[in-house]
């Protein structure tokens, strides 16, 4: 089974596995109303896209970031750059919400694997919360994440 990694704010971490802020919000890969869990392949692509949503904030009014690293069942479609569409990193995202329309509306596997925007040789793992497999997705360890000086320029 492979584990995946996300980061969470400090007053977040003990609902790691919670997908109420993607289903509040909606994301790049889901739209607002269906909550889906978004994690990464590695703790290293975590940090840059945790970094990458939030800019303009002063390195000492960063929150205190939480690493957890999470269990899931091998059951993961993976999409290389060339499957992506011409529009996967646009800046909005009107288009992109709905490319995985038919998988997150009935996800006939757990997760799918997305090459991450902002590191295309990495993939974002994203998890389906209403697929049976879900059941067995579980919490390995959460730590807290130091955030070096050098990684910041907000």
């Amino acid at each position: 089974m492979p584990t995946v990694y996300r980061i969470i704010r400090d007053k977040f971490r003990h609902d790691c596995l919670s997908t109420e802020g993607s289903r509040l919000h909606g994301a790049r890969w889901n739209p607002r109303g269906i909550g889906v869990l978004y994690t990464t392949s590695s703790p290293e692509l975590e940090l840059v896209e945790t970094l990458a949503h939030a800019p303009g904030v002063r390195y000492e009014d960063l929150p205190v970031y939480w690493l957890s690293a999470i269990q899931i069942p091998d059951d993961i479609r993976y999409y290389s750059r060339e499957d992506m569409p011409a529009y996967w990193q646009d800046k909005t995202y009107s288009r992109t919400q709905f490319w995985l329309k038919d998988w997150v509306l009935s996800p006939d596997v757990l997760a799918v694997g997305i090459p991450s925007v902002i590191v295309p040789f990495s993939h974002n793992i994203i998890v389906h919360p209403t697929h049976p497999l879900f059941s067995q997705v579980t919490l390995l360890s959460q730590e807290q994440i130091p955030i070096d000086r050098r990684l910041w320029r907000g």
